[in-house]
């Protein structure tokens, strides 16, 4: 993968599950659109305890183990207390997502990130969007029904040593479904490194 091509990652706020679904349709529709080579995207809904959960997601990569990293990295670094169980990762995808994640955080500033993760629990939904081939542009007026929204561009960088190299060493993470844990809700900067011991990216 070219490193010089353009990552996206986004976080919208809305007010009911119902809005984040209508966009969550928008933007997939539009992964028809143009020159394209990724996206994951999910939406979070909070539960009866007021915790963020992933209630519906989808990526377009071929490749399913680096389709279920991707978005597992993306909630790991903007969302850590959600159970990223849901998520398919088969084929190694729980280590890769541990690559990915710790080369996020050293691609994008803490402060962009935190701005993010603080979006996602602020509302009653959410929605979280990695996109590679996409500017942050392309992706902001289609998020038509949220509250406010947050679109980081950055580049893929070494996006595909993040994930193959942390397949060989073998780096596990994993994602654990426990019904209100009452956990405050951390941002990669907001309490303890949820990254801790991870590779670098």
């Amino acid at each position: 993968m070219d490193p010089s091509r353009p990552l996206v990652l986004a976080g919208a706020r809305y007010a009911s599950s119902h809005q984040a679904v209508q966009d969550y349709r928008i933007v997939w529709a539009a992964r028809h659109g143009g020159a394209f080579d990724h996206m994951s995207i999910a939406v979070l809904t909070k539960n009866a305890c007021g915790e963020l959960q992933v209630e519906r997601h989808d990526s377009t990569a071929r490749d399913l183990a680096l389709g279920g990293a991707v978005l597992r990295a993306a909630l790991l670094v903007v969302a850590p207390t959600v159970s990223t169980a849901m998520v398919a990762a088969g084929g190694g995808g729980l280590a890769g997502a541990g690559g990915i994640a710790a080369h996020l955080l050293h691609t994008i500033p803490k402060e962009k990130l935190q701005e993010v993760s603080q979006l996602l629990g602020s509302g009653e939904s959410g929605l979280l969007i990695v996109a590679i081939d996409r500017r942050g542009i392309e992706i902001s007026p289609l998020l038509e029904q949220a509250e406010k929204a947050a679109v980081i561009e950055t580049k893929t960088g070494d996006l595909d040593a993040a994930f193959y190299g942390a397949l060989e060493a073998g780096t596990t993470t994993t994602g654990h479904a426990a019904p209100c844990r009452h956990a405050r809700a951390t941002g990669p900067i907001a309490g303890d490194a949820p990254l801790a011991g991870w590779p670098a990216g």
